[in-house]
């Protein structure tokens, strides 16, 4: 079965399932210097990305530039494997550079959440599965800062926007002429899963993402993932005014979440994440159209409101 899709005469869409279930969205964009916009974790290129690209008749080394939108394992795990079979060099945003460390991604993707929770005892197999999706280590060709631009090559260029609040350094990229942006995960909606919560690693600075591509003449949204919203699809390419209501419902999740974890410490400002965490939860349910009863905790919740959580305390509520 196919798993590419043309979105625009010069992009391909790649639709790559991963490890627990996840599905990653990847763009390949064909220019005089042929550039791929993320890469998975390390099980998607040998499962999806080099099929794709045999599919559509390019060999690996017709890759000449990978852009990440973000180091995340399910965007940034097949670089090292994706650089090694077509010599591309590597593009990520200055602030996320610093988590190609193993350690430094670890410690904060995965050992933090779990310490908040009182579960550091889950940490050694948490890491475990963190390494299994990172894959090979990599370098970085290019560093980007806000305003910079890719040049690939003819007429298209991609504007470096800093987009943060998902990760210190996630990126957008915006092809102005056709006015369409790749977002990577910086517009998260309700969440990306059945269930699920947003998710951002800081609060003010994704509202403020948000705020920023809502003021862009955008036509064209590139997601990452199928992100849920009011709308009647969860493709993650939206386009005209779903890309407003998009927006729209993201910034009405991050003010549900807020103001439940602003109410919340009101009534107790020494609340620790274990218990505020399923609290929060209950409240936005409904505004994020999950099921308050749920057994487990939403994917995303836990990084999540301990942003809010953080942020409220600071400024003492």
């Amino acid at each position: 079965m196919s798993r590419v899709n043309q979105i625009h005469p010069r992009i391909l869409q790649i639709v790559a399932p991963f490890e627990g279930g996840g599905i990653v969205h990847c763009y390949l964009i064909d220019a005089p210097r042929r550039t791929l916009i993320d890469t998975g974790t390390a099980s998607v290129p040998q499962a999806w990305l080099l099929p794709a690209l045999a599919e559509v008749g390019w060999n690996p080394n017709d890759l000449q530039i990978i852009v990440n939108t973000h180091v995340h394992a399910d965007h940034a795990g097949g670089n090292g494997e994706m650089h090694d079979v077509s010599g591309a060099g590597i593009h990520v945003h200055r602030l996320d550079a610093v988590f190609a460390d193993r350690e430094k991604y670890v410690d904060k993707y995965c050992r933090d959440n779990l310490r908040l929770m009182g579960q550091a005892d889950q940490i050694p197999h948490a890491e475990a599965l963190q390494h299994q999706k990172l894959g090979r280590e990599w370098g970085i060709e290019r560093v980007l800062e806000e305003g910079d631009e890719v040049d690939l090559g003819g007429d298209i260029k991609l504007l470096v926007l800093h987009t943060p609040g998902h990760t210190p350094g996630s990126a957008s990229f915006f092809w102005e002429p056709e006015s369409l942006l790749f977002s990577g995960d910086a517009v998260n909606g309700r969440g990306s899963k059945p269930g699920g919560f947003p998710l951002y690693f800081g609060a003010a600075e994704y509202k403020a993402s948000l705020q920023r591509l809502a003021d862009l003449p955008i036509a064209t949204l590139a997601q990452a993932h199928r992100y849920r919203w009011s709308g009647p699809h969860l493709e993650p390419v939206r386009t005209g005014a779903e890309i407003r209501r998009t927006l729209d419902d993201s910034l009405a999740a991050w003010q549900a979440i807020d103001a439940a974890v602003r109410a919340e410490l009101a009534q107790a400002p020494h609340l620790q994440m274990p218990e505020l965490v399923p609290r929060v939860v209950r409240t936005v349910a409904a505004a994020l159209g999950n099921d308050p009863e749920a057994a487990r905790l939403p994917a995303g919740a836990v990084s999540t409101i301990a942003t809010h959580w953080r942020e409220a305390s600071a400024h003492n509520i």
